[in-house]
């Protein structure tokens, strides 16, 4: 870099928005806060007694010997950066978990344990929690568009784990009452800690990303309102964060109508985001009666940048199944469904869902074969020969869920009940009307209370009990 600064004074911009940030949050906007609590915590249940969680907590279970922060699974206490880091791992784990267009990645995971983590501690209100998730947010949405994610992304950052350290350092800051000058610090401690490399995905490691953030922005925060130093332009500074995250030259600061923007993007997949549109649209031939054994082709178009985390093309584990378009198409097609059942290491080495993945090929296309797309990095083309002669094409620009398609609350709800299902609990009724009423609570404890008294009950095992031999259920 030739120049003094990448993006000059976007350090101070950021611990400002941190600190300063008045805009009165709308409703639709707390609400959708709320939304983005329950679907991480129900999504880290889930993950109650797989195996990624089993090993997490035969090697870090030790740590866990109580402290102010709840560990969501398996009703355990501890401090809030190892609390943090272990519901970031739960959140992300199963792939699940929400995704934002503007920072490319998954910001609940990392920002949710984070906040919660912080915000028992100091005895935070659910208002104060939501407040800070946004501050959270607001600042991954700035500092995704000052990185530019298409070099960042492609060069094999993992947005989750890189945006979202310094994040939650501002979100953790938020919570602790930080001043300006110590975000500043706290922002450049975060961006020596920022990490996360996308050759991980489909291993146990890339959960790891979201947790090892949520804990770094805490730790980050902690060390900067103990009187911690860093380089107080360390993001925009030529050896400091933006450079070395390969940054494009020029990126344009964000709109701030679109960092305040309400949206989120909800999974009903339980796997890798930039699969949805696809999986939507295969679902979609398959309720109007395409039978696996029909299918001699598919071919699955998108655009150029639509298939960077799709990295295995012959998934021969559950992990590296939620990053195969190739299985999801096979799935879709013997399951009628990707759900969390789907991604077992079992069903990915299905003789038969192993022969339908090689029928599969991934075309780019900068213009979709159907006319324009609203969404042109995400839309998903299908052509599929079929034994018949006669072909069948369909296509999907944004899947359901997105933040233009929202769930309706009642399908917020069954997801909610599937994963506390799948993780071995019952549902909860009073821990449902909790979370979503968590802008309403004096003390975030009184929630997170439920959370580990559920998560504590009578049949769910502990995930220390829980071997990864055993196998992803």
């Amino acid at each position: 870099m030739t120049t003094d600064a990448v993006k000059p004074g976007l350090t101070e911009e950021l611990a400002g928005l941190a600190v300063n940030w008045r805009h009165p949050v709308p409703a639709q906007a707390r609400d959708l806060a709320e939304r983005a609590v329950v679907d991480t915590i129900a999504v880290s249940l889930a993950a109650a007694n797989d195996p990624t969680v089993a090993a997490l907590f035969n090697g870090l279970g030790a740590e866990l010997r109580g402290g102010p922060s709840s560990v969501w699974v398996g009703g355990l206490h501890g401090d809030p950066r190892d609390t943090a880091l272990v519901n970031g791992v739960c959140a992300h784990a199963l792939d699940f978990d929400d995704v934002d267009d503007q920072m490319i990645g998954h910001p609940s995971a990392v920002l949710v344990p984070a906040v919660l983590a912080a915000g028992e501690e100091t005895g935070a209100s659910g208002a104060k929690a939501l407040d800070a998730y946004w501050v959270g947010l607001a600042v991954s949405r700035e500092l995704a568009s000052a990185l530019g994610m298409d070099s960042h992304y492609r060069a094999g950052w993992h947005s989750t784990g890189t945006v979202g350290a310094v994040a939650a350092a501002a979100a953790s800051a938020r919570i602790l009452g930080l001043s300006v000058a110590q975000v500043r610090h706290a922002l450049g401690i975060a961006g020596s800690l920022a990490a996360g490399s996308r050759q991980n995905f489909g291993t146990m490691t890339k959960p790891l990303h979201a947790g090892v953030a949520a804990s770094n922005g805490i730790l980050a925060a902690k060390l900067a309102g103990s009187g911690f130093t860093a380089d107080t332009r360390q993001l925009e500074r030529p050896l400091g964060y933006l450079a070395l995250h390969d940054s494009a030259p020029g990126n344009r600061r964000a709109d701030p109508d679109e960092v305040a923007q309400p949206s989120l993007n909800v999974k009903l997949h339980a796997c890798c985001y930039y699969i949805h549109a696809a999986a939507d649209a295969m679902l979609e031939l398959v309720a109007a009666g395409l039978q696996p054994h029909c299918v001699e082709r598919i071919v699955v178009t998108g655009p150029p940048e639509g298939f960077d985390a799709l990295i295995h093309h012959r998934p021969r584990t559950g992990l590296q199944g939620k990053f195969s378009m190739e299985y999801a198409m096979a799935a879709c097609l013997l399951d009628g469904a990707l759900g969390l059942s789907t991604f077992t290491d079992a069903s990915v080495t299905r003789p038969e869902a192993q022969r339908l993945l090689a029928k599969v090929e991934l075309h780019t296309a900068e213009v979709p074969p159907l006319g324009p797309a609203d969404w042109e990095w995400g839309y998903a083309a299908l052509n599929v020969e079929t034994a018949e002669g006669e072909p069948l094409s369909n296509r999907v620009d944004k899947p359901r869920g997105h933040a233009s398609r929202p769930l309706a609350e009642h399908e917020l709800r069954r997801k909610f009940d599937d994963c506390l299902a799948y993780g071995g609990l019952r549902p909860s009724d009073e821990l449902y009307a909790a979370l979503r009423g968590l802008r309403e609570a004096e003390s975030l404890c009184d929630v997170t209370r439920l959370v580990s008294v559920l998560a504590g009950q009578a049949g769910a095992r502990r995930p220390e009990q829980v071997v990864p031999g055993e196998g992803a259920r």
